[in-house]
């Protein structure tokens, strides 16, 4: 499996080399990473408390998301137009591993340095902070998988 290496995957996928297992395997863990994100938002808004942030945050999450999701559909349709559920399950993976790493760094060097200019900050609720890196983080993770399917489609 490419766990990492989407320039891999890429190829791999272009040229139909995946074995079927690996392809179950894809697909699985893609479908499965697509339900977590897309639960994890209400699930995770129901425990905290609630404010007029965390609306605006769900709402460009779903905006930005199916954006995201129908740019890359017509990007594989303008191409051979085949498997597109399989291609953006499969890229999930190493996608969302890339996000994850980008949004660590960013929420710990953020809650780092942020309290030293603006000691009043909230940090129990959703503030701007974590608004701008939810909002950037989905721009990035969708880039790139527009950028990624466009390229398996090359």
């Amino acid at each position: 499996m490419y766990i990492w290496n989407i320039k891999g995957l890429v190829q791999a996928l272009k040229k139909g080399s995946l074995s079927s297992k690996s392809q179950k395997q894809y697909k699985a863990i893609g479908i499965s990473l697509f339900a977590l994100a897309l639960l994890a938002d209400p699930i995770l808004m129901m425990t905290e408390s609630f404010n007029r942030l965390d609306i605006i945050d769900m709402i460009s999450y779903l905006v930005i998301n199916l954006v995201g999701i129908y740019i890359a559909y017509i990007l594989n349709k303008r191409g051979d137009g085949k498997e597109f559920g399989f291609r953006y399950f499969s890229l999930y993976l190493p996608i969302t591993l890339r996000f994850f790493v980008l949004f660590l760094i960013i929420t710990i060097v953020g809650y780092l340095v942020l309290p030293i200019f603006y000691p009043s900050i909230l940090l129990d609720e959703t503030n701007w902070f974590d608004l701008f890196t939810s909002v950037g983080t989905e721009v990035y993770f969708n880039i790139l998988m527009v950028k990624y399917i466009k390229k398996v489609n090359e």
